[in-house]
């Protein structure tokens, strides 16, 4: 196995596959949660269950391959319901054709079964609250809370977690210091940016701890709070407006704004049509 491993903060381990994508699982005193799985060229359940000896749940980000394509080493996973159909697409042979190439790339094996593997699709995340105006889940761990929102942005079914006693966020695709926002089922990036923002002030309303830290889906250790509200204060409307076009291999109308280690990718299309509504 070639999974490398951080634990910055007690009961929080951050695992980084052969691949290069992150995930993370979150423990408590009786259960443990997973958030994401990989691209799924290692077993991740065996490595798991060397890091702890709890029940995991699993929770997917979002229905993206390179963090759902693991859970063929679960039982059992959870998504939201918006996202399934992604879930589907993320899986099928196209996807999985494409990430068995870009693995060969790479010089990293592949398994055997990698294209015929059953991954079991997930069972919809089941919210029973709100939180600023977000569908949330607190799941109790054992001597520690994780608040579960989803937060529409990377794509419809997008969430995040928080945990309070660590004062960190972890964002899944919803950010990273180079976020994409371009895809077919990403969201208008001033309504991505909006709705950040408003779970930002409305968990920093909520928990005194506030969000101290982030870590992030494709970074292999942590950030500092502060960072992603800054991006976010600098992404505003006029930089959208005038940002420059960027050929992303697709057709859509892709656009970038970069600054020092900072990039957000976004379909201009998309923030068009909201200014036309």
């Amino acid at each position: 196995m070639k999974f490398s491993v951080i634990q910055p903060f007690p009961g929080v381990t951050h695992i980084t596959d052969v691949m290069g994508v992150s995930f993370t699982l979150i423990e408590g005193c009786r259960e443990a949660v997973l958030f994401d799985t990989g691209y799924g060229m290692e077993d991740a359940g065996s490595f798991v269950e060397t890091l702890t000896d709890k029940p995991v749940t699993v929770l997917l980000s979002h229905g993206h391959h390179d963090h759902i394509l693991g859970a063929r080493w679960f039982k059992k996973s959870y998504l939201c319901k918006e996202d399934l159909e992604e879930f589907r697409a993320r899986t099928g042979e196209l996807q999985r054709t494409k990430v068995k190439a870009q693995a060969g790339n790479a010089c990293v094996k592949v398994p055997e079964d990698f294209m015929t593997a059953v991954i079991p699709l997930p069972e919809p995340i089941r919210f029973t609250g709100e939180t600023a105006g977000f569908e949330s889940l607190k799941m109790d761990l054992g001597g520690r809370e994780i608040l579960v929102l989803r937060v529409p942005g990377h794509t419809p079914g997008s969430i995040v977690i928080y945990i309070a006693d660590a004062g960190l966020l972890l964002t899944g695709d919803n950010w990273n210091p180079c976020t994409w926002m371009w895809f077919p089922s990403s969201i208008a990036a001033d309504k991505w940016r909006g709705n950040m923002k408003h779970m930002l002030n409305g968990i920093e309303s909520a928990y005194a701890a506030g969000i101290r830290n982030v870590i992030c889906s494709h970074q292999p250790m942590v950030r500092e709070g502060t960072e992603l509200k800054d991006f976010l204060d600098y992404m505003t409307d006029d930089r959208l407006r005038e940002a420059p076009a960027v050929d992303m291999g697709a057709p859509i109308d892709t656009h970038r704004i970069e600054r020092e280690q900072w990039t957000l990718v976004f379909d201009m299309n998309k923030i068009k049509y909201n200014e036309n509504d």
